[in-house]
């Protein structure tokens, strides 16, 4: 059977106990793009009653990873950074989409957007990729 990005997607998802306990679906992949969804529950708010960053991030970087699997070779993060634009409240859905840019060799680059499902930028991800041997 020929391995698709969506085979590859669900192999990971599978796997990936991170998204599937803290709610966070893949809703689509191809060659080098991915879109996450994640309603942001209570838990995830901080002491100013506004998202985590760290979860922000964590929403980014499921994109970023499974836009970087989707043509075969096992990927990892090499760097990530991420601005914060906007703040997140409890119940906002949130929708990542990350995009490659440039692929070289082994190395990838990706951006990632974070938005609330009415189109507001929340924050905005860069995330380079490394290629592992197999």
């Amino acid at each position: 059977m020929e391995e698709t990005p969506e085979s590859r997607a669900d192999a990971m998802y599978r796997a990936d106990r991170t998204c599937q306990e803290l709610g966070i679906r893949i809703d689509s992949v191809a060659e080098g793009r991915a879109t996450a969804h994640l309603r942001l529950p209570p838990a995830m708010v901080n002491g100013h009653g506004t998202a985590h960053g760290g979860y922000l991030f964590l929403l980014a970087d499921v994109a970023f990873a499974y836009a970087c699997n989707t043509r075969g070779a096992t990927t990892v993060a090499q760097a990530a950074q991420v601005v914060f634009l906007r703040p997140a409240s409890a119940g906002d859905e949130l929708v990542a989409e990350a995009v490659e840019r440039s692929r070289f060799g082994t190395n990838g680059i990706y951006d990632v957007a974070v938005r609330r499902t009415d189109g507001t930028v929340i924050a905005e991800f860069r995330g380079q990729s490394r290629s592992l041997p197999r």
